[in-house]
């Protein structure tokens, strides 16, 4: 796979409850562009390294947090000089899906094939 420049996002967010929360956060861990995802009460934060083309993703969730993941509210921040890594950031990812990780389904994503190459883990993944 063809190594892409990488952007590093912090997500906050707020959940209408701490059970919620930390469902969440438990579901998102597996996201391949997921580096740390924790919830704290109700407040979920997550760490993403991805790639630069991918900044509406996160981008995404804070327009629309309640369809996206399930939040009250969201904001996004994207580092300039902190860098991480994801399983996705090594190119690989074990076993490869029909559906994404955090329940996503690929194929059915209107963004998918036009902004979207697909999640990673999943078999719609582009440069499988």
């Amino acid at each position: 796979m063809k190594q892409k420049k990488s952007i590093t996002g912090v997500l906050l967010g707020k959940m209408s409850s701490h059970k919620r929360a930390t469902t969440i956060a438990k579901t998102y861990t597996k996201c391949p562009y997921c580096v740390s995802y924790i919830s704290i009460g109700c407040t979920i934060v997550g760490v993403f390294s991805l790639p630069q083309d991918h900044k509406w993703w996160l981008e995404w969730v804070v327009e629309y947090p309640e369809e996206t993941l399930g939040l009250k509210c969201a904001e996004v921040f994207f580092t300039q000089k902190v860098k991480t890594t994801s399983p996705w950031s090594c190119g690989e990812v074990k076993p490869i899906l029909k559906r994404a990780p955090c329940g996503a389904d690929c194929e059915e994503c209107f963004r998918y094939q036009k902004e979207c190459e697909g999640c990673p883990a999943t078999i719609y993944y582009i440069n499988n």
